[in-house]
């Protein structure tokens, strides 16, 4: 275990300092402190500045950092800018920034409800392609290695609070923005986002549609019967990128939740009567079906061949599998979210006061496998190599914990996994429109400083290679260093 944790979360205008880890009392009282001081940081999953037109750059810290050992994966140790911006006329700002394979695409809302869409080249900052519309009202930009997604929303209102209000995916070419095909549907249906197959449950009719993502071809379809499917989600792997509490909203509300493509081909359904239906993505061939001990389900979520399920009793929220239940509210702690933390285990996140708790549950058997001190908030969970990241979206903050559920990291920012090596932190030390941009080791928990940026307009996007944020009139990209 590392010597230093960050301070959770101090006081905007200061920069983090480095306190000795001193426990589940330590992380509790840090952080207090957090919430304390810092409720008016900007949220974790959108960010939005008061916007001048000033331009973006990155700078080097003036004082030397220290030289860090190597690890595999190399570290990340600075950003490099990649090109020139992509500027907008006066007046105009980036809403959103998402990375396709070899692409950054960006994109900006138009007058009353247009857009103008661009891709970047990732290596050289070299203008692709660029296509816009004023006909409608576009949402946002959501974007996969091999489509271009964008969400096209109906301006004829019913004026029923309770109508489902009618809606249009586009899918563009990454290579040259032409449009492939399109998708009507409602806010009532239910996506799945797989890298070769988008999935609809139309919340109307209850039928089950599959289509290829690239030519849009009808693949498969099931009625509803007797017994009609009403959530729906895909199978995560331990090799996919994704991310806990935005569900599917990537293709309902892409201004702000990224979609990460599911890989695995099972596509997981649970009917009105609890049943759990899994079926080949592909060709929509039921492989297996179980009925659930639980009634009052809410949501699902599959990690590697483990179906965890939501559900509300009497007894308060509860989470379990189809064959039992793993854990429900025990006073007086609450419940406050979960995410698969590994396979066939799940890890449940409580409050009490200004306490929090994170619960490490054996997913065959129900047996708590240890309970250890967190980092007060509620947010976005990421999974990697066995390591969660917290990003707390509203209340500011990021956590970082190793496999055994110990915080190891925290600073008041938002941020994600790079690679099996990295996470990225952005924040705002001093409280102004500059984000520092800090790397941190997952092998030694160690951060660096990489580069600030000046101003931040919209979900920033990353990978193991780039980053990329919408920084009001420009467009920017950079590449990390190691």
């Amino acid at each position: 275990m590392p010597t230093d944790l960050d301070d959770l979360f101090t006081a905007l205008g200061r920069q983090a300092d480095t306190l000795p880890l001193a426990g589940a009392e330590g992380a509790r009282q840090r952080g207090r402190q957090r919430r304390a001081r810092n409720r008016a940081v900007l949220a974790g999953v959108v960010v939005l500045a008061v916007l001048t037109g000033i331009g973006m750059t990155v700078t080097r810290e003036r004082h030397a950092e220290p030289i860090l050992p190597a690890t595999t994966p190399a570290r990340v140790r600075g950003l490099s800018p990649v090109g020139e911006p992509q500027r907008l006329g006066e007046g105009r700002m980036w809403n959103n920034a998402r990375i396709s394979g070899n692409r950054v695409i960006g994109f900006s809302t138009v007058g009353d409800g247009g857009h103008e869409t661009v891709a970047v080249d990732t290596s050289t900052g070299a203008t692709l392609w660029r296509i816009s519309s004023r006909d409608t009202y576009y949402r946002g930009v959501a974007a996969t290695a091999g489509a271009v997604i964008l969400l096209r929303e109906s301006t004829d209102f019913s004026g029923e609070i309770d109508d489902p209000q009618n809606r249009v995916l586009e899918f563009h070419d990454p290579a040259t923005g032409t449009k492939r095909w399109e998708l009507a549907h409602t806010d009532r249906d239910r996506l799945v986002l797989h890298d070769k197959v988008l999935v609809r449950l139309a919340g109307a009719t209850g039928v089950t549609e599959a289509y290829d993502l690239v030519s849009g071809r009808k693949l498969w379809s099931v009625p509803a019967g007797a017994d009609r499917p009403l959530l729906m989600d895909g199978m995560v792997t331990e090799a996919d990128a994704h991310e806990y509490g935005s569900g599917n909203d990537a293709l309902f509300d892409p201004s702000s939740v990224k979609a990460f493509p599911y890989t695995d081909d099972r596509l997981v359904q649970v009917t009105a009567a609890g049943r759990v239906v899994i079926r080949d993505i592909r060709n929509g061939k039921v492989r297996s079906t179980v009925q659930a001990e639980t009634a009052g389900i809410e949501e699902v979520t599959a990690y590697e061949g483990t179906v965890y399920l939501t559900a509300r009793t009497g007894q308060g929220l509860q989470v379990g599998t189809p064959e039992r239940i793993l854990h429900r509210r025990q006073a007086p702690w609450e419940w406050e979210d979960y995410a698969p933390c590994g396979r066939e285990r799940l890890c449940v996140f409580e409050y009490q006061d200004q306490k929090a708790r994170t619960v490490m549950i054996d997913a065959t058997t129900g047996a708590v496998l240890r309970t250890t001190g967190a980092v007060p908030g509620n947010g976005i969970a990421s999974l990697r190599t066995g390591r969660l990241l917290m990003s707390f979206g509203g209340e500011g903050g990021t956590a970082l914990y190793d496999p055994d559920g110990q915080a190891m990291y925290s600073d008041n920012g938002f941020g994600g996994f790079l690679d099996d090596g990295n996470a990225l932190t952005l924040t705002q030390d001093a409280g102004d429109r500059q984000y520092t941009a800090r790397a941190v080791s997952t092998i030694d928990y160690q951060k660096s400083k990489i580069g600030i940026l000046p101003e931040v307009s919209g979900r920033c996007d990353w990978d193991e290679t780039v980053l990329t944020c919408p920084a009001g009139r420009e467009l920017r990209i950079w590449r990390f260093t190691r």
